[in-house]
C-alpha cells in the first residue's frame, strides 16, 4: 500500500517522483494563477480557471495540486521571488529592514492580492530565502532568536497593513470613479455639516490642519516610527 502523501505540496514536490506520473509544469501552472489573481483578485483563482488557461484538465491539474491552497503556496512563494535582496545584509539592522519593507511594499502593489494572504508561515525556497535575509538584517545585536523574530514580523507586519489600507483607499476611488481632489470637494459639505451639529474636536483639527502629502511620504515617517519603537526595545 502507497504511504500517504505529506499535506504540505513542499513536502510533496520534494519527495522522490512515481515514474508513472506525467508531471505538469509548476511554474506554467503558478503563472497561470498569479496572472489570473493579478488580473481578477485572488477569489477569481480556481482549479478549473488555471487548467482552462494552461489547455489541461481539471482532473489533471488535480493530480498534481490537490486544490486552491496549494495553488496560493505556489503563488505566494512566486512572487515572493520578485524580492531582489543582497546576498547579504550590510547596512546595518535599521536601513536594511526599511529596505525590505520598502521592497514587499511595491511588491504587495505590484501583486494586490498578497496583502489579503499576510505573512505566510511557509517554507517554499523563495520565502525560506527572504526569511533567512530578514533574519540577517537583526543579527549581532545580542538578541534571542524570539526577539529577533519580534522585530523581523513587527516591521513587515506594519508593512502589509499600511498597504492594504493604500489598497481600500484605491478601491473606493475606483468605485466611486474620483481622485482625492474631487472626494475631498464630494465630501466637504457633509463634514461641514458634521462638524457644525456636533463636538468632534480631532475630527475638525483632522480637517483643517492636516496636510495631504503623499503615501510614500507618510509611508516614510510611520515606519520610522516603528523602527524608532524596535530601536528604543534594544536599549
Amino acid at each position: 500500500m502507497d504511504s500517504p502523501s505529506p499535506p504540505v505540496i513542499w513536502a510533496r514536490l520534494a519527495a522522490p517522483r512515481r515514474v508513472r506520473e506525467r508531471p505538469l509544469d509548476y511554474e506554467i501552472i503558478t503563472r497561470a494563477a498569479v496572472a489570473i489573481a493579478d488580473l481578477d483578485g485572488l477569489d477569481a483563482v480556481s482549479m478549473r480557471r488555471v487548467a482552462s488557461r494552461i489547455e489541461s484538465g481539471t482532473m489533471s491539474l488535480y493530480r498534481h495540486i490537490r486544490g486552491k491552497d496549494d495553488l496560493i503556496e505556489l503563488m505566494y512563494d512566486h512572487v515572493l521571488g520578485e524580492l531582489d535582496l543582497a546576498e547579504r545584509p550590510s547596512k546595518g539592522w535599521r536601513a536594511e529592514l526599511a529596505d525590505l519593507a520598502g521592497r514587499s511594499r511595491a511588491l504587495q502593489h505590484r501583486h494586490p492580492w498578497v496583502s489579503q494572504i499576510g505573512q505566510r508561515p511557509t517554507m517554499g525556497p523563495n520565502a525560506v530565502r527572504v526569511m533567512e535575509y530578514a533574519m540577517a538584517c537583526v543579527d549581532g545585536l545580542g538578541l534571542t532568536v524570539d526577539r529577533m523574530l519580534d522585530m523581523v514580523s513587527t516591521t513587515l507586519h506594519f508593512t502589509q497593513g499600511f498597504v492594504q489600507a493604500e489598497l481600500a483607499e484605491a478601491e473606493e476611488r475606483r468605485r466611486t470613479g474620483l481622485d482625492e481632489d474631487a472626494w475631498r470637494d464630494w465630501m466637504a459639505p457633509y463634514l461641514s455639516r458634521l462638524l457644525n451639529e456636533e463636538e468632534h474636536p480631532y475630527l475638525e483639527r483632522i480637517v483643517t490642519e492636516a496636510g495631504h502629502p503623499g503615501q510614500d511620504e507618510v509611508f516614510g515617517r510611520r515606519l520610522e516610527m516603528v523602527l524608532d519603537g524596535l530601536a528604543l526595545g534594544l536599549r
